[in-house]
Order: C-alpha cells, then structure tokens, then sequence
C-alpha cells in the first residue's frame, strides 16, 4: 500500500502536482462527442442524447432542460438565455439572444425611481423558453423525446443538490418574504438538505406544457399563471408584454485575442466588454495577472457607463460527431431565485432581469424602454487557433463572468493550450462593491503583489475556493477528437465518448 501511495505521488508530481491532475479529471476527451454541465446528471442525459442520433443541439437542450429541474435557483423556463454555436462548416460562430424585452409598465416605474433588483416590478418577460425551442429545431430529435428525462425526474424525484441548498439558504429571507404561505422549495419553511429526495410535479407539467404548446407556451395556461402569480404581487408584467420574449439569432462580435480570431455575443450581453479587457494582452509576455486586472478594470469602466447588471446562472455545453458546437449559458437572474416570486401550480422561480438590468436614467442606452433587451453579464466566447483547433467557453458568475473569461483567454494566449489547465488555473475574482479582490492561492509571489497594490484590499483563499463555473469544448482541426472541460469549484460534470 505504502509503495502504491509513493508511486502515486511521484506520478501527480511528473504530471505537475495536484492542479495537473485535477485539470485531467475535470475533462473529458473522444472520437465522437463530449457534453459539459453544471449537473452530472444533466451531462448524461446530453451524452444519451448524442448516443440516441442526436447532435450538439439536441444535446445541449436535453442537459438544459434537465439543469432546469436539477438546478431551480439558477436556471429556468421563467429565465432567459444566450447560446454560441459554432457550425463545423461556417467560418463564423452565430449568437442567439433569448433576453425578454422590458414590459409596457416598467418606464413608468423608471422614470418614479422605482426600480427594484428583486420583488414584483423586478420580473422580466420570461424569453429562455423561445431559446430552448429555437435551438432544438436545429436538432434532429423531437423535442418530446428531448424533454421526457427531465419531465421524469420532476416528476419521479431526484436528489436535491449540496448547491442548490447552499443558494436555497442564501435566499431564505426573500423567498419568505414573497411566499409567506411557503412553497415547495422551502417545505415547512426550511432549505432541502442535501440528497433529498425531491419532486417538482408542477415543473413537469411546465415543461409538458412546452412540449404541446411549443412558440405558444406562453399563450397558454403556463403563461396565464405566471400573470397572475405576477398580478397578485402587484406587479406590472402584462399579457401583450409576452410579445418581447422572443429569441434572434444573429452574428457574433468579433475581436482579436493576439492574432487568433475572437468571437463573443454582442450586446446587450457583456461579450464586448471582454473584448475590451484582453485587446491589450499579448502573447509575448508571461501571463501576468494584474496586467489583466488593469484590463479588466478598463473594461468594467467601460461596461458600467455602457451596461449595468453585476446575475445567478448556469451552464451546458455540447460538441458532436461533426464538429458542431454549441454552449448555452440560461438564467434566473441573481440573487438565485431570482425575484423571489414563485409560480406555485409550475414550481416556477420568475426572474428579476428586468429589476436589475436596466437604468433608471432616461438618457441612458439601457433605459427600458418597452420591448428593449436589459443588459446581462451572460456572454460566451470563441477563438480559432491557429492549427484550426476551435474552443468555445463561458462561465456563470454574475459581475465575474467577464473577468474569469479575460484570465482565461490570456492564459490562452500565452501558451495555456489544454482546456483542463485552462479551467483549473488559478483565479481572482472582482469584489463590485469595494474594487477589492478575493485571490485564489497559485499565483506568483510577483503577481501577488502587483494585485495588492493596485486593489483596494485583497483576500487570499485556497485554490479553486471561487464560485468560478467555467466550461469549454475544443474540436480539433483535423476532426480526430473533441473535449469538454467543467469547472471542479462548483461540480461540474463531463462525459464524452
């Protein structure tokens, strides 16, 4: 045993210790197809998607469908979402932006100085089911088939996830506050624990509901509902306003990551910020993680005059036989259950964009204006190496999804080519409130201090102690292998085959 355990360590140290080896468990690589999520179970049931006949897009919609159900806080059919994908066949990747537009009556609450990040003003027009229907008609299976594993497992019951109970108590307060009379994700008044046993019929029956109404899902009873529960709060969400949830598709904004093409989701998500904070990274120099920050920096000046919106999400990602690749990163907003509404007869957690996506300054470009998109912090990314290799990423994260992206791509840049490595690296994240800076351990000694004395304070943590969620998929030039790699910090999961 002791010999075992020796032989052990010495391989983790050839290999370049504990992040080396945690980089390969973290990824997944085949001949034929890999599927990231934020749930286990969720990249199963895309792999047997893909096992089925099915492509990238069947894939992705089958594990964000399951997300929804496994991961409720985060993610939902009363959210939004933005896709990149990638055709093996196209020189570029395309965007598709499922973002609900600001309801009639949110102006008028506006221009009163009214706008609340949470409560019922704050519900937006719920656009993630377009998104989901826009992208499985680019499948090959129907969406029934698509659906049913994750109809099940509200249905028959799951385990309820450590995650999910963690955001569950960092919401207690709000969700009580909105639901006095509880609801089925605070039974009794108190969180679920870990690995409980949970059945969410309301949701299976919602997500039945799309299955059979499809684009008039929301035309339906769903969407009568979701009104109502809306109405009785007080709130100003309207029929006609369901109207503005649609889902575009349309191309991406394209950049440069030294002379590698860069491709993100153009506004309103925050896919041009990113631009902005690494077109000053250059592959000549040692990755250096306050000439990020000072990037970063310039970007988020740019992006609090331009955007707003510092939000909770999830993620799942998919490439195939062919080469297609698509990444869908879908939301409830922040903080987690979104604006604390809950649709009791769906189990559905109504989102707060429209609360904390806009600005309440008329003269602003992200005033609501009726049926304007809110700015969002979700955005993905795309470069093409210079061996035609391709890569797709994203990362929850709210404020940090721009930041954790620019420490990557220049990790890239400067010579980090294993998307393992890329995903385990070490990371700071941007404190919004402060300037201030949580730093992972992993850095040099150098770096260290550079960040200390450009931050306004800085907290040192253990390596992969953020709640950075970040996935990638590469499918290389020659067709031979693709991979997938999910973030280890918040219990990501990939298979491929």
């Amino acid at each position: 045993m002791q010999a075992k355990q020796e032989n052990t360590q010495q391989e983790s140290w050839r290999l370049g210790g504990a992040e080396a080896v945690m980089a390969e468990q973290c990824q997944a690589r085949g001949p034929h197809a890999a599927v990231a999520a934020a749930a286990p179970l969720a990249a199963l049931i895309g792999t047997e998607m893909l096992r089925a006949g099915g492509n990238a897009y069947d894939a992705a919609v089958a594990a964000a469908l399951a997300e929804t159900v496994l991961l409720p806080p985060k993610c939902g059919l009363a959210g939004d979402l933005v896709a990149l994908v990638w055709h093996k066949d196209r020189k570029d990747p395309e965007t598709l932006l499922a973002i609900g537009g600001a309801p009639r009556g949110l102006r008028a609450v506006a221009e009163r100085g009214e706008l609340e990040r949470t409560g019922p003003t704050s519900v937006g027009v719920p656009a993630a089911p377009a998104g989901y229907l826009a992208l499985a008609e680019r499948g090959r299976l129907p969406l029934a088939q698509l659906a049913q594993p994750s109809i099940d497992l509200a249905r028959e019951g799951f385990c309820w996830s450590r995650i999910c109970s963690a955001l569950a108590q960092e919401s207690a307060e709000l969700v009580a506050r909105h639901n006095p009379s509880g609801c089925c994700y605070y039974p009794e008044g108190k969180e679920i624990r870990p690995g409980t046993i949970t059945r969410l019929p309301g949701l299976a029956r919602a997500l039945e509901a799309l299955v059979a109404d499809g684009p008039e899902f929301l035309a339906g009873e769903v969407g009568e509902a979701i009104l109502r529960c809306v109405r009785e709060h007080g709130g100003i969400l309207e029929q006609d306003d369901f109207a503005f949830a649609t889902a575009e598709w349309t191309a991406c904004q394209a950049g440069r990551l030294g002379d590698m093409p860069l491709y993100v989701t153009p506004a309103p998500t925050h896919g041009a910020s990113l631009i902005h904070a690494v077109q000053e990274v250059t592959p000549s120099t040692e990755y250096a993680a306050a000439a990020v920050y000072a990037g970063v920096m310039k970007a988020i000046a740019w992006q609090r005059r331009e955007l707003a919106d510092p939000s909770g999400t999830s993620m799942v990602s998919a490439v195939d036989q062919d080469g297609t690749m698509v990444t869908i990163v879908h939301s409830n907003s922040y903080p987690r259950f979104g604006s604390g509404l809950i649709v009791h007869d769906y189990d559905l957690i109504l989102s707060n964009r429209a609360g904390r996506g806009y600005s309440s300054d008329p003269a602003h470009p992200n005033f609501p204006v009726a049926g304007r998109r809110p700015a969002t912090t979700l955005h993905a990314w795309a470069v093409q190496k210079k061996d035609q290799t391709r890569l797709l990423g994203a990362t929850p994260g709210g404020a940090n999804q721009m930041p954790w992206n620019a420490q990557t791509l220049a990790r890239l840049l400067t010579g980090q080519e294993d998307i393992g490595r890329l995903i385990v690296a070490p990371r700071w994240e941007w404190i919004p409130a402060d300037d201030s800076l949580v730093v992972e351990d992993g850095f040099t000694a150098g770096e260290m201090a550079l960040l200390r004395s450009q931050a306004s304070r800085l907290e040192e943590v253990e390596l992969w102690a953020t709640s950075s969620a970040m996935q990638i998929i590469a499918a290389d030039g020659d067709g031979l292998c693709v991979s997938a790699a999910a973030d280890p910090r918040t219990v990501g999961s990939v298979m491929a085959f």
